[in-house]
């Protein structure tokens, strides 16, 4: 029998599956007290383990061998698998409502909401991890980590040297598992309820439904309602579009940068930034457009009616002589915008005789001695740039001034048309002007000719 099979009836060597471990094992332990190191490396060099081999002859091994039959003598270097990628979001996903943001019981919830070129997310590639060796010196293959799938969806761009997803324009943020979108358009099936709540968005709003007491709902873009506006606020910086139309109960309020179209407006505040269109009837109501008022085919009956040129309407008032107002020229909001640019330009004409004055003071004193103090030479060219500041502004303020007044009084374009009747007590207001009709007018048409509200048949 040759020697190696001599020592395997002594003691053998168990490599586990996956080459990471080597175990020495006892098989006849009557001749544990003979054995010897020497043939401990024996074993291991017949088994060829190399890698990792324990100071297993620093400890009492023979005494291990005899309690436990066996111990591990060489470990490998595991393999460090590599991880897998993952997605970074770097906007706020958050929909619900902290009790800091609520102003009132119907704050439920908010829209995770981003801006045009905001990051959205950024990928993180997976590792390669780093090979293992076993208890042979052979290399162990270690596992790549898995890359992270997702893809740039609606209005999302990205960016392949950063690795970073990105919006094309404002909207709705949504983070889907394998595509990240922004819609433009925030959409409710149903009735505004407390299941909703109000609604804040920098896109566009669509309401299949009715918009109830009490809710708010305020856009960058456009909203559009498909049934009735009750005594609740809306304000878009875009368009206004409701199908039925607004039961205001005298406190709703509608706001548009844009045009504002209704089917009818009754006991509420209405402004709109371009045209105000009306299928029906205007009853009970302020309404303001900057462009024209278009109720071709209905009323307008009671409160007051302002339109920045034309306002064509089928009747005017009622047969009870409701005092009804319509008014042409400038809303409040450019009145008041006059004043406030006269009160600027009252001020910065002070500032200006002021800051002259300190100016010819300090540059005589120079002229005088020759050169100022150190605090006097920085006070003097603060003077200078302030001084300079101030003539631009006042520029600005006399040329926007300049342009508001000449709208103020330029009535030209400015007309009531009435494809029907005026009914008594209905005041038409043009500017200063005004002219209050005591009786019944038909088919007519008013303006203002020679400072005279004029009116004539169609």
């Amino acid at each position: 029998m040759s020697e190696i099979k001599e020592l395997k009836e002594k003691i053998d060597i168990k490599i586990s599956q996956d080459r990471l471990t080597a175990t020495i094992i006892i098989k006849d332990i009557d001749q544990l007290e003979e054995l010897t190191e020497e043939e401990v490396e024996k074993i291991l060099v017949e088994y060829k383990i190399t890698y990792g081999i324990l100071p297993w002859n620093q400890m009492e091994w023979k005494q291990k061998l005899q309690d436990e039959y066996e111990f591990i003598i060489a470990e490998g270097l595991k393999p460090k698998n590599g991880k897998n990628g993952r997605l970074i979001v770097k906007q706020s996903t958050e929909n619900a409502v902290s009790e800091d943001e609520k102003t009132n019981f119907r704050d439920v919830g908010k829209i995770p909401m981003v801006d045009e070129n905001d990051v959205l997310a950024q990928l993180i590639p997976p590792t390669d991890g780093e090979p293992g060796i076993d208890v042979l010196n052979q290399p162990l293959k270690q596992k790549r980590g898995k890359a992270f799938k997702c893809r740039a969806g609606e209005n999302v761009t990205f960016n392949e040297d950063d690795l970073t997803f990105f919006a094309t324009l404002s909207g709705q943020l949504s983070v889907g598992d394998q595509s990240i979108n922004v819609y433009p358009l925030y959409e409710v099936r149903s009735d505004l309820s407390l299941e909703t709540g109000n609604i804040e968005f920098n896109g566009s709003v669509t309401i299949r439904g009715n918009i109830p007491t009490g809710y708010r709902v305020k856009a960058k873009g456009d909203v559009a309602v498909y049934g009735i506006v009750e005594a609740s606020f809306i304000e878009a910086g875009g368009n206004v579009l409701i199908r039925e139309g607004i039961a205001g109960m005298e406190k709703a309020v509608v706001t548009a940068g844009e045009d504002i179209e209704v089917g009818y407006i009754n006991q509420a505040e209405v402004y709109a930034g371009n045209n105000l269109k009306v299928r029906k009837s205007i009853m009970h109501s302020t309404c303001v457009a900057q462009g024209d008022i278009l109720c071709p085919n209905g009323s307008i009956i009671g409160g007051n009616c302002s339109a920045g040129k034309i306002i064509e309407v089928k009747t005017i008032g009622n047969v009870a002589n409701s005092k009804t107002e319509l008014a042409f020229g400038v809303s409040k909001k450019v009145v008041d915008r006059v004043t406030y640019l006269q009160n600027t330009n009252k001020e910065l004409k002070d500032n200006k005789r002021k800051l002259k004055m300190l100016g010819d003071q300090l540059q005589q004193k120079k002229d005088a001695v020759g050169e100022l103090l150190t605090k006097e030479r920085i006070m003097l060219l603060k003077q200078r740039n302030m001084y300079e500041k101030t003539i631009e502004q006042l520029q600005a303020v006399e040329e926007e001034l300049k342009e508001l007044q000449y709208e103020i009084g330029n009535f030209q374009d400015m007309k009531l048309i009435v494809k029907n009747i005026a009914y008594e007590n209905v005041e038409l207001i043009f500017g200063k002007y005004k002219r209050v009709l005591h009786q019944e007018h038909k088919y007519f048409q008013a303006y203002l000719e020679e400072k005279e509200v004029t009116i004539t048949s169609l």
